[in-house]
């Protein structure tokens, strides 16, 4: 069975009042397998405090609390040994001609480390990395 290291895009989707059906059948269907990298959830906050102070605000915070709490276990820190593989997929992709966005290759280190497959939908992001990429939205 295949684990999963979620990106912001596909947590971002199931917040939306019309999200896709297909995000949530994929998440329904690997919810046991599925973690989140701290790095992610540091997007997530920055979403959900640029937001203006309101009924919204309060319930995508109250989420996120939740989420944290029931990926106990599965929250993967960006830590030393992260760091040391973001290094490396950072200067490999320099010395290839590209320019990986900073967070993006943050999660892709996180991924790479713990031998897990990225859900994103920016596939194409990811390209690069080497990393196994799936898109929950295809």
């Amino acid at each position: 069975m295949r684990s999963y290291l979620v990106d912001t895009n596909v947590w971002s989707e199931t917040l939306k009042k019309s999200p896709d059906p297909k995000v949530i059948t994929w998440m329904r269907e690997n919810e046991s397998s599925l973690y989140v990298s701290t790095v992610t959830i540091g997007e997530l906050k920055y979403g959900i405090d640029r937001l203006a102070d309101g009924k919204r605000k309060r319930a995508f915070q109250t989420w996120l609390s939740i989420l944290i709490v029931r990926m106990k276990g599965r929250v993967l820190s960006y830590n030393t040994s992260v760091a040391t593989v973001w290094g490396q997929l950072q200067a490999k992709a320099e010395r290839e001609g590209f320019r990986l966005p900073s967070l993006d290759s943050q999660i892709a280190a996180t991924a790479l480390k713990h031998s897990l497959v990225l859900a994103t939908r920016n596939v194409r992001d990811f390209k690069h990395t080497g990393l196994r990429v799936e898109n929950p939205f295809a």
